[in-house]
């Protein structure tokens, strides 16, 4: 039996991610497509993981943006280790990506920029709610939310008559402490599933060089087949 080769090593992998990426929205396979589990290492070595959603890709540059709370659990990780790794699967489609690099916050102007498009009821959760620390009852999340809402001028958030209320959302700042960080690709597995786990598997990867806080400079893509 041949195993199956619908990818090769001289392929952009990001290009394919990009590619997959917009099937897998297309087809609708599943409600966040772009759901990815990204995870992070603390300063006792314990691995965590969660899913977070990717919501852009920078096809030219080769990261991806993500965001979060940077006070949250990953926030803390990544502040100490900036070395993560995320995996991205679409079981429908047989394929799945394996995403290992650096992650460093995204400029402010283009975390101002996303938070802008979400609903108000996210902008004001961003607002109170202190990514992964204990609460001693949810009720108190929701007593902030309100409180927070009569200092921003918005509407009372449990109001079920403003629920579908469409406000200028620019008018709500972001918070400094939420915002999105830039996942740089330093490697990048594409796997394809094939009959009879003779699955095709490549790897790809580069050398990464801080340009600034925010970029860094990439090597060409290194590449090959692994078995799987």
């Amino acid at each position: 039996m041949n195993p199956p080769l619908p990818i090769t090593p001289e392929e952009d992998p990001v290009q394919v991610v990009d590619e997959w990426l917009k099937e897998a929205t297309q087809k609708g396979i599943q409600r966040h497509p772009n759901s990815m589990t990204l995870a992070t290492v603390n300063t006792s070595g314990q691995p965590s993981a969660r899913v977070v959603l990717l919501k852009d890709l920078s096809v030219n540059k080769g990261f991806g943006v993500f965001y979060t709370h940077y006070g949250s659990k990953k926030g803390i990780d990544i502040s100490n280790n900036s070395t993560v790794s995320a995996v991205m699967h679409w079981d429908q489609l047989g394929k799945q990506v394996r995403l290992e690099g650096e992650a460093v916050r995204s400029p402010a102007k283009e975390s101002n920029e996303y938070f802008m498009t979400r609903p108000w009821h996210s902008q004001l959760n961003a607002w109170v709610s202190e990514q992964s620390k204990s609460l001693a009852n949810p009720i108190d999340l929701v007593r902030r939310a309100k409180d927070k809402a009569r200092d921003l001028k918005l509407p009372d958030p449990t109001d079920i008559a403003f629920n579908g209320l469409d406000l200028n959302k620019s008018c709500i700042p972001r918070p400094p402490f939420w915002g999105g960080y830039r996942l740089w690709f330093a490697a990048i597995e594409l796997w394809t599933e094939g009959a009879g786990r003779f699955h095709n598997r490549i790897r790809y990867e580069r050398t990464l060089s801080p340009i600034d806080a925010y970029t860094f400079q990439a090597s060409d893509w290194k590449s090959g087949y692994l078995q799987p």
